[in-house]
């Protein structure tokens, strides 16, 4: 096998393999639309093989994998880089050694960029993609979060038999509780900051919820007892690939009750009204992306969604990227 830079000319041979890769979860995720995609990948393939962040693998000139990565913007303390591979970022062919292969790319990647001062490695997968996710889990990367999704006619509960009431809020509705909306987010970001999580979440401030929240692309859904706000869960349209990103699926978000609310079906009955509420503007799709630190959130979504993707991570001690950086490199690999 041979082990070379990115090459433009095999978009489309890539394009092939993350097509193939695409259709294989779908045969495993029922709410995945069963197209091939192939425009959009080809097109996101395209800017991402311009970033030059990445290698590929070749048997006789055959193009057997690929992984691409591009730069976050993101640096740590100590001013070290972030390089993201996302789901379109690997494609690796059926019907050979698959986990070997991924483990070859990211040797070969991770040694290139580690030369341009990146230190936190980041990939999405499949979630059904055992031989890769194998492979990187052997190569000391972690679990991250998951993107899950559903079919919005799949119900979450007896829609006749509400405990709560629940509503959507304009935005003058959330100007008039603001103080409530963001003692929950407070609250919320607490219950992530304690354990099992430990997620500190630098970006938990009140002025990016704020922001957030009053954004002409978010619409907020509460759980009220007695007039009291309860519960909340925002939803927007943003997609974060090509698999959810069409204007049939929109994306829940943060879900949060108070302590004493919980294990009621409160949240059942807050996602179903929510669910009820966007059957009505055509949407057919909802997608979720959650940490898989906590195990009852990790029960609690994976009881009406189903995983499609994972996000690994992985970081390098940075005394390894210290004798790395400025070394120049040559990425052409002769390898059994």
């Amino acid at each position: 096998m041979n082990i070379k830079s990115i090459d433009m000319n095999y978009i489309e041979a890539a394009t092939k393999l993350a097509v193939d890769n695409y259709l294989s979860e779908q045969q495993e995720v029922s709410a995945l639309f069963n197209n091939k995609y192939e425009t959009e990948i080809s097109q996101y393939i395209n800017e991402l093989f311009r970033c030059d962040l990445g290698v590929m693998v070749f048997e006789n000139d055959n193009l057997l994998g690929y992984m691409a990565f591009r730069l976050s913007g993101y640096e740590d303390y100590n001013g070290y880089k972030k390089a993201y591979s996302p789901i379109y970022g690997y494609g690796i062919k059926e019907g050979i050694d698959r986990g070997k292969i991924a483990s070859l790319l990211f040797q070969y990647a991770s040694e290139n960029l580690i030369k341009l001062n990146v230190r936190n490695f980041e990939v999405k997968v499949y979630s059904h993609d055992k031989e890769v996710i194998s492979s990187f889990v052997l190569n000391q990367f972690g679990i991250l979060c998951t993107d899950a999704i559903k079919n919005i006619d799949t119900p979450f509960c007896d829609t006749n038999t509400y405990i709560l009431k629940y509503s959507e809020l304009t935005k003058h509705d959330i100007l008039l509780h603001r103080e409530s909306l963001l003692k929950l987010w407070r609250s919320l970001a607490k219950h992530l900051q304690a354990s099992p999580t430990y997620y500190y979440g630098e970006e938990f401030t009140d002025d990016a919820y704020w922001e957030y929240i009053n954004d002409v692309n978010t619409r907020l859904f509460v759980a009220m007892d007695e007039g009291e706000i309860i519960g909340i869960l925002d939803a927007s349209c943003d997609g974060n690939c090509f698999a959810n990103s069409d204007k049939y699926t929109i994306n829940v978000g943060d879900l949060y009750l108070k302590s004493a609310y919980r294990g009621k079906n409160i949240a059942q009955e807050l996602l179903q009204y929510v669910s009820n509420v966007l059957k009505k503007k055509n949407y057919k799709r909802l997608w979720v992306e959650h940490g898989t630190t906590n195990p009852n959130a990790q029960r609690f979504w994976d009881r009406y969604f189903s995983r499609f993707t994972y996000t690994l991570t992985r970081n390098i001690d940075e005394r390894i990227v210290k004798q790395y950086i400025g070394n120049s490199h040559d990425c052409e690999k002769n390898v059994k």
